[in-house]
């Protein structure tokens, strides 16, 4: 019989798991958020509907019974699973991909109602689910008999009386399923060992999450300290006199006068004649 790992419920199935990587995040990876210590950048990022997952719960019926009776066998705690379950499903980080119900009847009995009943059982835990949780994926459903030989791993694994005698029948090729069951009734102890502990025990419906949840990643890269800024130079006096001198404590600059040669003064007058005569723009030049 297949259970859910309840493990993961009580880890909490929609609590985002957080990594800490120092690889690169993968490719559909999000940035959530990035903060830096000194040299050490530490960034958060978001990997969308991690798939993969799965979670079952079972549902069990008496003898020719299709309705749910929830203090019925061991369906209060799974009854209680599933609704925790549907609770973590709000949670915005997980995300079901798909929801299948089957419907199961045992062996023993009549074929063609046993696999009316299987079907009619789907139905109803297709029906208390919608109407209980109203979930917004579609629902597969279908159903199961069971044959005789699925009791095999069953009986190797009991202490059901004359053991041998009843795998002989259950793996039997030449037999039909009624055959079978008529021989195994006559074995009256195996016959009541197998009613009361193994054929109830595949009389159920089971509603399977296949899901997922986005994860988060946490990555840490160590960068470049930054160097401080340096000092600004006083520059040197160039070769035409002219001086820029950085008051540091003021935070200004001072240009000093440009003093010219009578020679220099000369020649810078002549120039702005013949560009005058020449229709060219004439730019003054005023110095202190």
């Amino acid at each position: 019989m297949k259970k859910i790992l309840l493990s993961i419920l009580a880890l909490g199935i929609t609590a985002a798991v957080t990594a800490q990587s120092n690889q690169a995040p993968a490719a559909n990876a999000i940035l959530v958020s990035q903060t830096r210590d000194g040299n050490v950048v530490t960034s958060r990022y978001k990997i969308p509907h991690n798939s993969g997952r799965h979670a079952e719960f079972d549902v069990h019926y008496a003898i020719n019974k299709a309705n749910i009776t929830p203090a019925y066998s061991g369906n209060p705690q799974q009854i209680a699973d599933l609704k925790d379950f549907m609770a973590q499903t709000k949670d915005t980080t997980m995300h079901i991909s798909a929801i299948h119900i089957v419907g199961y009847a045992s062996p023993d009995g009549n074929a063609t109602q046993n696999d009316t009943l299987a079907a009619h059982r789907a139905q109803s835990l297709y029906h208390y689910a919608v109407n209980t949780y109203h979930p917004k994926q579609k629902i597969d459903t279908t159903h199961k008999t069971f044959k005789w030989s699925d009791c095999v791993a069953a009986v190797e694994q009991s202490a059901i009386p004359q053991k041998e005698q009843v795998l002989t029948i259950l793996k039997s090729t030449s037999h039909s399923e009624a055959q079978k069951e008529m021989a195994l009734r006559k074995l009256p102890e195996a016959w009541r060992y197998m009613t009361a502990n193994i054929l109830p025990q595949m009389r159920y419906a089971d509603i399977e999450f296949d899901y997922g949840v986005d994860e988060f990643v946490t990555r840490t890269t160590t960068v470049a300290a930054t160097e401080p800024a340096k000092p600004v130079q006083t520059s040197q006096p160039t070769n035409n006199n002219n001086t820029v001198v950085v008051d540091e404590e003021m935070g200004i600059i001072i240009a000093t006068p440009r003093h010219e040669s009578a020679e220099e003064k000369r020649e810078e007058r002549k120039s702005r004649k013949e560009n005058k005569k020449q229709g060219k723009e004439v730019v003054e030049v005023v110095y202190w």
